[in-house]
């Protein structure tokens, strides 16, 4: 009679569904209460990010203001006009002179000028200017009124500090570096975030997986203790046995709870980094993303991928560029120990008569001149401080250069070990499938067994907690495999490659984003 029940229950067993023991085909919402929506592609979340990202805005404007940096510099060789006009009247309380004709000389100035500076680039200013003034009195004068004009142009070439246009030209050509570096910066921007962005996703496909893998761990828990207690109610099962599987059963929708929590976790996650999501709103809805891919890529040899590393290094491309801006500053700061000799000259035509207008045409016919040449001289009574300055920028040159090294020598084992950590978890993918498969099959013959009577309950608990461990096992392996591979390319620059996209496409994102655009423009302007 025993044995009649124990071939009836056996039957029953391998009619259930299998539930958990398919690592392949399993159900893709048991359990979950999840509304069916669109998938997300990993390209569509790449795009949305790198549209509408908050962060990688943020560093557009970087760019331009950078851009803007070489602007101002050069506007420093723009020519400036100037201008000037003035009134003075003189009103004397007595005679000065027998010649005077006034008991109380009065007399009226009137000046106007323009005129216009240039910087040049070999640091030398250029003026040229033209003014006239109109001179009247009540005293003896041979011209009353006198007018006066005068058309010059002066110079004043530095000879040693501030000379020519190795120096002159340093801020703008310091200014043109740092629009390059600002770049790089957006392309390590535009790195980490692709790398953020994948990752995300799959930590979002690999939190739903898990859940997929504890309903089906749920509904197998189910599944023996329905058979517990049909074993019970025939007297071949203990009531221990029917508690041991009801704490099972609890056990599994305790960890079904926190892979929903991880879940909720990684969508926000993943919202944030594609931007267009408010979190002060109400967020509804549930993100499908695509399973974790079986099959991953292999790997190209450790030296290439070094290779790759050190030559594609954005970051190491920014500090090279910033040794550049040192070597500029020990030029500028060398300027600054010389002492001050200026060359100075100048023409001045003059012109006067009783009008203006005839004034200024012998000002033009060169009736009068005034020109000047010589040397100006300023020494600082110590150069103490520029020394210090000087020292400074020899020390932060070497400084720069070293951070160079040290950065590709970081890449390079970075490289290194990511590239291990990868190999590593190629293997261990093999090896865990086929340690998800001998567990599935030990775990088969335990519950057929313990359905023969043969084995009691604890063997079957064991065996498919080691079950449940061996998906779990291999569930980790691939998506750590998966996330080494990742950061892999992120290091050696190829995640642009892996993801579709060029330099090209990543340099155009070098302009200020627009806010109109964006889906959270309303939120913003709210906000300010």
């Amino acid at each position: 009679m025993v044995s009649r029940i124990n071939q009836s229950l056996l039957a029953l067993v391998l009619a259930m569904p299998a539930g958990g023991l398919s690592s392949q085909s399993e159900p893709a919402n048991v359990g979950t209460g999840e509304v069916k929506s669109e998938v997300l592609t990993l390209d569509k979340v790449i795009g949305r990010a790198l549209e509408h990202n908050l962060g990688l805005a943020t560093e557009r404007y970087r760019v331009a203001n950078a851009e803007d940096d070489v602007v101002i510099e050069e506007a420093a060789f723009d020519v400036e006009l100037f201008g000037s006009t003035g009134l003075s009247e003189s009103l004397s309380p007595a005679r000065t002179s027998a010649l005077d004709n006034a008991n109380t000389p009065e007399s009226e100035s009137r000046r106007a000028a323009v005129g216009a500076d240039k910087l040049l680039s070999t640091g030398a200013t250029v003026s040229v200017d033209s003014g006239i003034r109109r001179r009247s009195s009540n005293n003896n004068a041979a011209r009353n009124p006198d007018y006066s004009a005068d058309i010059g142009i002066s110079i004043r070439q530095p000879l040693l500090q501030g000379a020519w246009r190795r120096v002159n030209l340093a801020p703008l050509a310091r200014a043109k570096i740092g629009a390059e570096i600002s770049l790089f910066e957006l392309r390590s921007e535009v790195l980490d975030l692709l790398q953020n962005t994948e990752s995300a996703y799959w930590d979002l496909a690999y939190a739903k997986a898990d859940r997929r893998l504890i309903a089906s761990s749920i509904e197998l828990a189910e599944n023996l203790l329905e058979e517990n207690k049909e074993r019970e109610r025939l007297g071949l099962a203990t009531p221990l046995e029917v508690l041991q599987a009801e704490t099972e059963l609890n056990d599994r929708e305790e960890d079904l709870i926190q892979a929903e929590r991880v879940i909720a976790e990684a969508e926000d996650r993943l919202r944030r980094l594609m931007g267009d999501t408010s979190f002060t709103a109400p967020v509804e809805g549930n993100l499908q993303v695509n399973p974790l891919p079986q099959d991953l890529p292999g790997l190209r040899p450790m030296p290439a991928v070094v290779r790759d590393t050190v030559e594609s290094d954005v970051e190491a491309d920014a500090q090279e560029l910033g040794v550049e801006v040192q070597r500029i500053n020990r030029i500028l700061a060398r300027d600054d120990i010389k002492p001050d000799l200026s060359l100075v000259a100048g023409v001045t035509y003059l012109g006067r008569d009783s009008d203006g207008e005839t004034s200024y045409r012998g000002a033009y016919q060169r009736n009068g001149r005034d020109w000047n040449v010589g040397l100006e001289l300023r020494i600082p009574w110590g150069t103490r401080a520029a020394e210090a300055r000087l020292r400074q920028t020899e020390r932060n040159l070497e400084r720069e250069k070293l951070l160079l090294y040290d950065l590709k020598q970081q890449k390079a084992l970075a490289a290194r070990s990511v590239w291990r950590a990868v190999q590593a978890g190629l293997r261990r993918i093999e090896v865990t499938r086929k340690a998800l498969e001998l567990n599935r099959e030990a775990f088969k013959q335990q519950r057929a067994r313990y359905s023969s009577g043969v084995v009691a309950y604890r063997n079957v608990l064991e065996a498919q907690r080691d079950f449940d461990a061996a998906r779990r096992n291999q569930l980790s392996a691939l998506i750590e495999t998966l996330q080494a591979q990742v950061e892999l390319s992120r290091i050696d620059s190829t995640i642009l490659q892996r993801n579709g996209f060029t330099w090209e496409q990543v340099d155009r994102l070098s302009t200020p984003p627009d806010l109109k655009t964006h889906p959270l423009s309303d939120a913003t302007e709210t906000d300010t």
